[in-house]
């Protein structure tokens, strides 16, 4: 009768001492699964899509040029980690705002649709240099893109009926289909065993845009005006990388 209370107290110490040597193996394993997933497995070609909220940026003769949300979207065929062609969606507006009282047009709002055709040279093409972590992966994988395609206008004007309309200089056309041609700066961030391995990335993302025409507002500001259009677009969407 005299062994049980003692065989009983060995028995608790070993069920703890098994106890703690399973959290601590568990432990070590799930570090190692999360270095698994960042430095193994790696998803390094394919097709890839994403999407996600963005800001737009016109700029013309327009004195006032607020910052417009937007929604981007992308689908690319990556050849290898550091070099990509796809085709980049826009969707949103681009306003241009006379304070100063400058213009009849006073405000020139632009429901646009963009679309254009890319391609991506990251740095890893120069040099392929180890990733240690996330942030040198991240500085291995900046690139630059160059692209064109179409954006599609579709403009509100707002007027200044203080200004006399002798001030205009021929027809506003509010409705185009206008050439760009894109400069994309950017990278990709992995987010490693984020609903499986090397699977989900964030992509942000400055895009400056150079449109061929005097039009991208709608208007002409006067006779000798030789203003091209251009818009800004920054985004951060979240992107999928099929196997």
């Amino acid at each position: 009768m005299k062994t049980r209370p003692s065989t009983y107290h060995k028995y608790r110490i070993f069920i703890a001492a098994l106890f703690a040597f399973l959290s601590v193996q568990l432990l070590f394993v799930s570090s190692a699964h999360s270095q698994i997933d960042f430095y193994y497995g790696k998803n390094y070609s394919g097709l890839r899509m994403d999407a996600g909220p963005g800001f737009s940026n016109l700029m013309t003769h327009y004195n006032s040029n607020p910052l417009t949300p937007i929604f981007v979207g992308d689908l690319d065929y990556a050849f290898n980690p550091y070099f990509s062609i796809g085709v980049n969606g826009q969707i949103g507006h681009l306003i241009g705002k006379d304070v100063k009282n400058e213009f009849y047009y006073q405000e020139s709002n632009d429901s646009y649709y963009f679309a254009n055709l890319n391609m991506k040279f990251g740095v890893g093409l120069i040099s392929d240099f180890n990733s240690r972590n996330q942030l040198t992966d991240a500085l291995k994988r900046l690139y630059v893109g160059l692209g064109g395609g179409i954006i599609h206008t579709n403009i509100v004007f707002t007027y200044n009926n203080s200004i006399s309309t002798t001030t205009l200089y021929g027809s506003p056309q509010p409705n185009k289909n206008l050439q760009a041609i894109t400069f994309d700066v950017g990278t990709y961030i992995d987010l490693p065993g984020f609903r499986g391995p090397d699977k989900w990335e964030l992509c942000p993302n400055f895009q400056f845009n150079y449109v061929n025409s005097l039009y991208l507002d709608g208007f002409q500001s006067k006779a000798t005006s030789t203003l091209k259009g251009f818009f800004n677009v920054s985004s951060l969407t979240l992107r999928y990388k099929f196997e």
